[in-house]
């Protein structure tokens, strides 16, 4: 699945930079938290409905996250996952969770996550969820 950001009608695929803003959207910083990349409008997110994919252990939901100000919208493959930090280098993550059926899962994802927080959460062991988008780990949520 690939992202797509959709502007004025406009499609383009994503790259590094888009995942950037994607996660930035979720910045949970405070003012920044949910703001529109393009007019700093307040973002709203959907999550539609479920996508059966039987070869991911998680289940994923296309979501739209939109602008109440401007055109600006993205439609995407989003889910959480409760695990740890098993593995990362700078451009990829291994966590280790459990599927909802209880299996343990090891799971590597593409990410734009700091890299020091990344190097604590592995020494620590600590469970975090961590936001997936088009199979990019974008955001560490708790």
């Amino acid at each position: 699945m690939q992202m797509v950001f959709v502007e004025m009608g406009y499609e383009m695929n994503y790259n590094k930079k888009d995942m950037e803003i994607l996660a930035g959207i979720w910045n949970k910083t405070g003012d920044g938290s949910m703001k529109c990349p393009q007019c700093g409008g307040k973002m709203i997110l959907i999550q539609i409905e479920p996508i059966h994919n039987t070869e991911n252990p998680y289940v994923p939901y296309d979501t739209i996250i939109e602008c109440t100000s401007c055109s600006f919208n993205v439609r995407a493959e989003s889910f959480m996952i409760l695990g740890s930090v098993k593995d990362f280098d700078l451009h990829h993550i291994e966590i280790g969770s459990w599927s909802p059926s209880g299996s343990r899962v090891l799971s590597r994802y593409e990410h734009v996550l700091n890299y020091d927080l990344l190097k604590k959460l592995k020494e620590s062991g600590e469970l975090v969820e961590f936001l997936i988008v088009n199979e990019h780990a974008v955001q560490v949520v708790g």
